[in-house]
């Protein structure tokens, strides 16, 4: 009687075909051996290992039926069987042309009855399956998968031979199961499955599309507009200049039909192909037409036409008819926007942000960074565009917190007010107290000692006595290790 050894050894020298009639034949004589039963799994592996090298379909069936029958097998006692055999299994499923559903169909009911383990192999299995799009069960399939048994180093980002990166594998099994979710429309596993794609979000803000998709199914089970728009906010502001994140929002705003248009508008101002805009084109017309603002309408229904004609796309029925209005025919196109579009949208990308009244306490000129306090003991290191900018400018900031302490300013404008209502920036005014033998000042009123620095002693001549009018900011002092009030800028002297 051979032995498990004997049968691996005999398959590795190419002798596979011998060696599994002789574990059939311990089978055979002893069918309910635990050890008769291994070698004939391993003999098995090897069989499916030649079957997918010959593209002997037929037979790979016959041997995986035969596999599931080793009923004293376990996924747990007999690991290293099935993880092999799991690589072949996911490796066969990725020759199957995508839309072969019938086979995918029929390998799931034979290997649907396992429960595996979290391997490479099962995670393998996983990408070859979910490219079936358009497969009935997709969703049982991942049910049955349970995406808690994804690997740690399913949640890294891959990177190629040339150095293309590409996203986590944890990442595209999220997006596709949104997608098997959203095709299948079945409210209650998406809300069940809302919790999940939430968490992967909290835990890996690296991550970019499942904020989209988070969006996409909240909206399937018609949640809140607030609740869709927070899931989908940080996507928004990294890709707030692709089409389709404003074509996402246009549904988030489907009830604020002003704020709908607006987004559509920025969709199609966006540096898209004009082949990607034909369904936000239709939308922009649809509400132009319930407003009988047939010019605007038939600008972007001329435009749409136009891109379908060249691509040698059929029209859709609805712009058929369009197509045969007399409005159609005699409206003359007008090419303006009916609103500011992008006011309004600027607005949605500083939803959930914070705001303060930030003051600019130093410059590097060479690497163009700004030092700022925006809040009681917060100081940031950022960059600005478009804005004339010294010591002592005062702003409104717009922001949100990113890792490591520090911000991502969303919007900054000019502070534009005479009164400061904070308590880390205060306009002070008193007399410079000055010793003969210091190059530094202070500043006393309002129970504060402000430290003037000796640069700003000397720009501004101070010798003590002078009353003046400063902009002071409760900033930290890196020598002593403290925060403290110190002048960023002087307004006004008097002798």
């Amino acid at each position: 009687m051979a032995t498990v050894k004997d049968i691996t050894t005999m398959c590795k020298v190419g002798n596979v075909v011998d060696a599994y009639e002789m574990a059939k034949a311990d089978l055979n004589a002893f069918p309910q051996d635990i050890w008769a039963q291994r070698k004939m799994g391993w003999a098995l592996y090897y069989s499916l290992k030649s079957d997918i090298e010959n593209k002997d379909n037929v037979t790979f069936y016959v041997h995986i039926e035969e596999l599931m029958n080793l009923n004293l097998l376990t996924v747990s006692a007999d690991s290293l069987i099935f993880e092999n055999v799991l690589w072949k299994l996911a490796e066969y499923i990725k020759n199957i042309p995508i839309d072969n559903i019938q086979e995918i169909d029929k390998l799931f009911s034979l290997f649907n009855k396992y429960t595996f383990n979290p391997s490479k192999g099962y995670s393998y299995l996983l990408k070859s399956c979910w490219r079936f799009e358009t497969w009935e069960h997709l969703v049982d399939f991942f049910e049955w998968w349970n995406l808690d048994n994804l690997l740690p180093e399913d949640y890294k980002q891959l990177e190629l031979d040339n150095k293309q990166k590409i996203m986590p594998l944890a990442e595209q099994a999220y997006i596709a199961y949104s997608k098997a979710l959203l095709k299948l429309n079945d409210k209650e596993k998406i809300r069940e499955f809302l919790p999940k794609i939430e968490k992967l979000m909290e835990d890996h803000p690296e991550m970019m599309y499942p904020g989209y998709f988070c969006g996409k199914l909240m909206l399937a089970i018609d949640t809140e507009k607030g609740d869709a728009l927070n899931a989908v906010m940080p996507l928004v502001r990294k890709k707030q200049s692709e089409f389709w994140i404003w074509q996402l929002l246009s549904e988030i705003y489907k009830e604020d039909i002003e704020t709908c248009l607006a987004c559509l508008l920025r969709a199609v101002h966006s540096r898209a192909q004009e082949k990607f805009l034909g369904k936000v084109r239709i939308k922009i017309a649809s509400i132009y037409l319930s407003r009988k603002d047939y010019a605007r309408a038939k600008c972007h229904i001329e435009q749409m036409k136009q891109c379908y004609m060249k691509e040698g796309w059929r029209l859709p029925y609805e712009v058929q008819n369009w197509t045969r209005e007399s409005w159609m025919l005699n409206a003359a196109v007008d090419k303006s926007d009916s609103i500011d579009y992008k006011r309004i949208t600027d607005t949605i990308l500083l939803n959930g942000t914070n705001k303060s009244i930030a003051i600019v306490t130093a410059i590097n000129t060479v690497t163009k960074r700004v030092a700022i306090i925006y809040g009681e003991k917060k100081r940031a290191m950022v960059k600005f565009r478009n804005l004339d900018i010294k010591e002592g400018t005062l702003l409104n900031i717009y922001w949100i917190p990113v890792p490591k302490g520090s911000i991502n300013i969303i919007k900054a404008e000019l502070f534009n007010d005479d009164i400061i209502n904070c308590t880390y920036i205060k306009r002070i005014s008193g007399s410079v107290l000055k010793s003969t033998n210091n190059s530094f000042a202070f500043v006393k009123a309002q129970n504060i000692s402000c430290y003037i620095h000796p640069k700003k002693v000397e720009k501004y001549n101070l010798k003590g006595g002078e009353m003046v009018t400063i902009l002071a900011a409760y900033n930290y002092n890196k020598r002593e290790e403290e925060w403290s009030w110190v002048c960023i800028s002087v307004i006004n002297v008097k002798l």
